[in-house]
């Protein structure tokens, strides 16, 4: 089962802010759906979608049946951005950069799911999208970890790679979800310093929520 595609993208308001701390006033963030973080499959259609993004390639290689549900939540994803921006929007003056995989480029996990996401999002559309983003060194994924790497530290291990052709004038990060913010604080970072111009805006296909019942229609 899949999430509904909501009608709009969602903001992160002065009330969401506060649950994603790090987050200011001047961070401009949209989302699509929200998920129960510590909850499994069963908390919903969201929880499904964003544990099913995450499947690791080697968990595929080992249980290749559930590359399937992967590539259906991608798609999904994609599917949701290009019916929530449309062509005008995504073919004017953005361009688009995926958060890298917390897995160098060469390591058994590294996963482009982002990257995925956004090529298929704008496929046969003349969208910007410029994977440029990327990690020195493999680390642990923060959902996998009780000992979570700092925003300096994690500064420090990434890195901007030359686009392929100028950015545009405004730069939209995208994450599949956002729980501190500290990943789109980072790459926003960078990225304004290679891009000082530009206005850097977040997108991400879920948001984390302490709430329990995410997935009625109020939510989505």
């Amino acid at each position: 089962m899949l999430p509904p595609i909501p009608e709009k993208l969602l903001k992160i308001d002065d009330v969401t802010a506060g649950e994603h701390f790090s987050l200011d006033a001047n961070d401009t963030c949209f989302y699509i759906w929200e998920y129960a973080v510590r909850q499994g499959y069963t908390a919903g259609p969201t929880n499904q979608l964003i544990k099913n993004l995450k499947i690791k390639p080697s968990e595929i290689a080992k249980t290749p049946a559930r590359q399937h549900y992967k590539q259906q939540a991608i798609n999904h994803a994609a599917k949701a951005i290009r019916n929530l921006l449309g062509q005008q929007t995504a073919e004017g003056q953005y361009s688009f950069v995926p958060i890298p995989s917390s897995k160098a480029m060469g390591d058994t996990d590294h996963d482009d799911r982002t990257a995925q996401v956004l090529e298929r999002a704008f496929s046969s559309w003349k969208s910007d999208v410029q994977p440029i983003l990327r990690v020195r060194r493999s680390m642990q994924a923060d959902h996998e970890s009780a000992d979570r790497m700092t925003y300096d530290e994690l500064l420090a291990l990434t890195e901007v790679l030359q686009p392929m052709s100028p950015l545009r004038t405004t730069i939209v990060i995208l994450d599949d979800v956002l729980n501190s913010g500290k990943h789109f604080k980072v790459a926003k970072s960078l990225l304004a310093i290679a891009n000082p111009t530009a206005t850097i805006l977040g997108l991400f296909i879920a948001r984390c929520t302490r709430e329990r019942n995410l997935d009625s229609p109020a939510h989505d």
